[in-house]
């Protein structure tokens, strides 16, 4: 999807789903589910992960507890990588 017609829908799936898709916190519910699994099979290992936009909001709302909302309305500014950090065990 062009990043235009993104910025003006993206508040809308929140909840509910992009078409084919998933909504932003179904998105994070998967990240999530993510993350306890490396907690549960590589906790305290440097873990390189490669996603999307969604999954980067997943990691900023878990791991900095960033409103979700705040991140889906915010402007996306790219960077050469984010690293972040969870508590032993997520």
């Amino acid at each position: 999807m062009p990043r235009s017609q993104l910025d003006a829908v993206r508040l809308r799936h929140l909840d509910e789903p992009f078409p084919e898709g998933e909504s932003w916190r179904q998105a994070v519910e998967r990240v999530g589910g993510f993350l306890d699994e490396v907690a549960r099979t590589r906790d305290g290992e440097r873990v390189l992960v490669i996603g999307h936009g969604a999954t980067r909001l997943a990691l900023d709302h878990l791991a900095n507890g960033v409103p979700l909302e705040d991140l889906v309305a915010a402007q996306f500014d790219w960077q050469e990588g984010w690293e972040y950090r969870f508590p032993p065990g997520r």
